[in-house]
């Protein structure tokens, strides 16, 4: 009993290293990502945005590459990737989060996000 007793200490002092070793992560560190991922930052936009008009991914990644004329967006199993760059735009009310990768081996940068949700209002300002 007092071996457990007197080891609690220790493994609570590597579990505090071990957590701040995990906070000075670099932010150019590799990363499994997974999901939809568009070529171009436009088609990941044409991409989120018929998500947001409630087509499923495969549909709206379909929609995209037709009207691109190639295979630009399409969903990626667990890849090794470096984050590169994100941007935040706003289009007709809805907010879209996108952030690109650098795929590794290929060195190839693709482009994910997401949608924050509709800043119209359905209302009239006098319903208000």
């Amino acid at each position: 009993m007092l071996f457990r007793i007197s080891s609690f200490p220790v493994s609570l002092a590597a579990v505090a290293v071990a957590c701040m070793a995990g906070a000075t992560v670099k932010a150019d560190t590799t990363q499994r990502v997974s999901g939809y991922f568009c070529g171009a930052k436009s088609d990941q936009i044409a991409f989120l945005q018929r998500r947001a008009a409630g087509d499923a991914g495969e549909i709206a990644a379909n929609v995209v590459n037709k009207a691109a004329g190639k295979q630009t967006c399409a969903y990626f199993l667990p890849a090794t990737a470096i984050p590169a760059d994100e941007k935040t735009v706003m289009s007709g009310g809805i907010v879209y989060r996108m952030q690109s990768f650098v795929f590794l081996p290929e060195k190839v940068e693709r482009w994910t996000g997401t949608y924050f949700g509709s800043l119209q209002t359905t209302r009239n300002y006098s319903e208000l």
